[in-house]
């Protein structure tokens, strides 16, 4: 009897570790599994992105592009690193895994805006007097006309970027660039290779006079509370930090036109000709591609904009091992639990939430403004690409679906 019960006791005590461990293996499969569902159908590069420079490269234009030949491939390869050519930095994989790191930086700037007011004070000229001419702008101060204290604190902030090259880089584009100082010699140029056609007009291709519009009168009153609170440095600092990070965001689209038009340059230069905006646009659109990022978008805002769910997280006992697989597994169910739930809630659930940003509206920034004014900037430049001016629904001051306010999905 003895023997049988010692005998028992090692089956019952597997037994009873493995129905503790089954639901975690579940959770985590099904983590996985819904992971899958709302993540990208690629890998993106795990190589980390960087322009090749002229010390290691050479670029020769061929048809408006650049081919890269690499000259210290050796050097590279001994540094366990892998050369990133031309056609890398050109393919979708690329772009797409790019345009996934910025999500972050976007969703994260509207969270921090969201936590001050609106202060309608800083948007108007005169709002804040006696300001006089930004520190840095090419504009003298008996030539500067008054300003508003976002544009004040916008041009001087362009200003000191652009002494450290910031507006050299392709994927940037300056909100005032009339207004940036001269090229000083404190830093060296950078030689990009040219990714882009090299049409001059490609180059003015600027959409933040519309964009900064759209934040002002559409973006700002959905996520910030009515009213003024003061803080006037901070939610100007705020909402430069944002117009930035959407600016980047949807020049990107010159790099996924070029990239297209690589892969199709008979189809789009067909529908070029004939005039037919709408032909490029619906050629341009992968709608997959789209709805997975409204979803990641508004996943990403739901786990982002709210505290861990730390007391909803079951006391583990056991060893260390035993302890972090657990953790581990039961975090990750409330994580998911949580942004399950949270995608549910509506407006008015987020709104006693101090701080946070309604994760239908960071959905619906995505699918009204971001992505339509990528495609803008996409067909304008398929249009140029192709030899033709864009119609005029396409010029950079407008958008050319017009959208006055935010309405989010349920």
């Amino acid at each position: 009897k003895t023997i049988q019960t010692q005998q028992q006791q090692p089956l019952e005590t597997t037994t009873m570790a493995r129905k503790t461990m089954l639901p975690h293996l579940l959770i985590l499969t099904s983590l996985l599994f819904f992971a899958a569902q709302c993540s990208d159908a690629y890998t993106p590069s795990m190589s980390s992105p960087r322009w090749s420079s002229s010390r290691y490269s050479s670029a020769t234009s061929v048809d408006g592009a650049t081919s890269t030949t690499t000259k210290s491939a050796t050097t590279d390869q001994e540094d366990g690193e892998e050369n990133i050519t031309t056609r890398d930095l050109l393919s979708l994989d690329y772009i797409r895994s790019t345009l996934i790191r910025q999500e972050e930086t976007i969703i994260f700037a509207l969270i921090e805006r969201a936590q001050f007011r609106q202060n309608d004070i800083v948007y108007e000229v005169g709002g804040v007097p006696g300001l006089g001419a930004p520190l840095g702008s090419s504009v003298s101060e008996e030539e500067e006309v008054e300003l508003s204290f976002l544009d004040f604190m916008f041009t001087g902030t362009e200003a000191l970027h652009s002494r450290v090259r910031r507006y050299e880089s392709p994927e940037e584009h300056a909100f005032f660039p009339s207004r940036l100082p001269k090229r000083t010699n404190s830093l060296s140029e950078l030689d990009y290779p040219n990714l882009l056609s090299n049409d001059a007009a490609i180059d003015d291709l600027n959409w933040n006079k519309i964009l900064k519009d759209k934040y002002l009168s559409v973006i700002v009153p959905a996520i910030a509370e009515k009213g003024d609170d003061e803080q006037y440095g901070s939610a100007v600092i705020g909402d430069i930090a944002v117009l930035q990070a959407l600016s980047k965001r949807i020049h990107f689209g010159k790099f996924v036109a070029e990239s297209k038009y690589r892969s199709n340059p008979v189809g789009f230069q067909q529908l070029v000709e004939e005039g037919n905006a709408a032909g490029v646009m619906t050629l341009l659109t992968n709608e997959k591609v789209e709805a997975q990022v409204l979803t990641r978008a508004r996943l990403k805002a739901t786990n982002y904009g709210r505290e861990p769910l730390l007391a909803s997280l079951p006391k583990v006992e056991g060893g260390e091992e035993d302890n972090t697989t657990s953790i581990i597994a039961a975090a990750a169910a409330a994580a998911v639990v949580a942004a399950v739930e949270a995608m549910k809630k509506s407006e008015k659930d987020f709104a006693s939430i101090k701080g946070k940003v309604d994760p239908a509206i960071i959905e619906s920034i995505y699918r009204q403004l971001i992505i339509p004014m990528t495609k803008d900037i996409e067909v304008a430049y398929l249009f140029l690409r192709c030899g033709k001016e864009p119609p005029v629904e396409y010029a950079s001051d407008r958008m050319s679906v017009d959208v006055t306010e935010l309405s989010c999905p349920n």
